[in-house]
């Protein structure tokens, strides 16, 4: 389909506005249940996908973000670059989020020495097992 560039930008404006009255009509519950559904045929397709066929997904995705900037002004060039950073910066935390989380119990052993509180299985280095000795501070009362 060959179009010139004005009719390009016509059809995108175009189905801008279609998608963004499509958005607008959501309630955030069918918002966040259509951005699941996306999410999860998105991880299906990525799972089924060898190789080879990844490497060919990732380059004809590359040439489409090409082809999109090169028709692309300046300042919608820049909203894209930033809007790209932005969820690509937001992926990457979630991902390590879902990582890094743990629990470490509750903070409820007392060492013998000092009193300080700690978790059960850190070691004991505040006082470090009585050597470390400060003088007991009243705190003045307001």
């Amino acid at each position: 389909m060959n179009m010139s560039l004005e009719e390009r930008e016509l059809h995108l404006q175009i189905m801008r506005n279609r998608d963004q009255e499509s958005r607008n009509d959501m309630n955030d519950v069918g918002r966040e249940q259509f951005l699941e559904n996306r999410r999860n045929r998105y991880q299906e397709r990525r799972n089924d996908m060898n190789v080879v066929k990844r490497q060919q997904f990732l380059e004809n995705m590359r040439n489409r973000d090409q082809e999109r900037q090169n028709y692309m002004n300046e300042v919608e060039r820049q909203q894209f670059l930033g809007n790209r950073r932005n969820r690509d910066h937001e992926r990457r935390n979630n991902n390590n989020m879902e990582h890094q989380m743990h629990y470490t119990g509750a903070m409820d052993v007392r060492c013998p020495f000092c009193g300080a509180l700690r978790f059960q299985r850190e070691q004991l280095n505040c006082c470090h097992n009585g050597k470390v000795s400060l003088p007991y501070k009243n705190t003045p009362k307001i």
